[in-house]
């Protein structure tokens, strides 16, 4: 693969990461402020992400590791909102 691909490859998958990322942060802001979340698409979104970071070229694709952990701990995140939301201490 041609590097000026996979370079532009490797930037368009992390544009798509951060509106990702974004959407995270404000479904859990929201789901925090106690306003309903519409999650539907989220779990398709995630997993083109990681498809696309599967087709990426090794290096590449390592890059991508870091961002991948950080996203899976704001999901862990936003489904411990969730959780929070749906059964509030007492």
């Amino acid at each position: 693969m041609d590097s000026m691909v996979a370079s532009a490859q490797l930037a368009e998958l992390q544009m798509f990461a951060d509106g990702v990322t974004q959407t995270l942060g404000v479904a859990r802001g929201l789901v925090e402020a106690g306003r309903y979340v519409d999650l539907a698409g989220l779990e398709d979104q995630l997993g083109l992400l990681c498809a696309k970071a599967l087709d990426l070229p090794p290096g590449d694709g390592r890059t991508m590791r870091v961002e991948l952990i950080a996203m899976l701990a704001r999901v862990e995140a936003l489904s411990t909102a969730l959780l929070r939301a749906r059964c509030p201490a007492d």
